[in-house]
């Protein structure tokens, strides 16, 4: 593990952690006005858009309030980097390219489950437990999102499946 600091040019894991989150927001932001059509789908997504939205405000407070020697780096920081990287081209991607609901759906759940140890609780440890237990609440009262997209995945699927039959 390495020790990292708030300063970008030490140890950027948070300012990377920040803008994959604004990435993600952008692209359910994305979703919610391409399927606007079906209001509770683009609630769902509009919904799930702030909560990424309360992800980055978590790791901009991070960066500003922690020192060096305030936390270690738990999560690769070129890993990050690189998805960091994809996710701005499926962002472009996708707006180029506009997906199906169930498409949308699909990859971006899958997005989420590989995006699962770059939040705050996996990221970084801090020194005071009570600071890593914050930060852990915090995202546990937003994690219900992931169960929320399967959940409309199963309905659209279980939809597009008895139309077909």
């Amino acid at each position: 593990m390495k020790t990292g600091s708030n300063h970008s040019g030490d140890c950027p894991i948070f300012e990377i952690c920040a803008k994959i989150e604004a990435q993600t927001a952008e692209l359910y932001h994305y979703y919610s006005e391409l399927f606007h059509d079906d209001p509770d789908v683009a609630r769902l997504w509009h919904k799930t858009a702030l909560e990424e939205e309360n992800h980055l405000r978590q790791f901009e407070l991070a960066g500003r309030l922690y020192r060096k020697d305030d936390f270690t780096v738990a999560a690769d920081i070129e890993r990050a980097q690189r998805i960091c990287h994809k996710l701005g081209a499926l962002v472009s991607h996708v707006r180029q390219h506009p997906p199906d609901l169930e498409t949308a759906l699909t990859r971006a759940i899958e997005m989420e489950e590989l995006l699962a140890d770059l939040h705050m609780e996996s990221v970084v440890r801090f020194t005071d437990g009570s600071v890593q237990k914050v930060f852990r609440a915090m995202m546990a009262f937003d994690q219900e999102h992931v169960h929320s997209l399967k959940k409309l995945l199963a309905i659209v699927t279980l939809a597009r499946t008895e139309m077909a039959g």
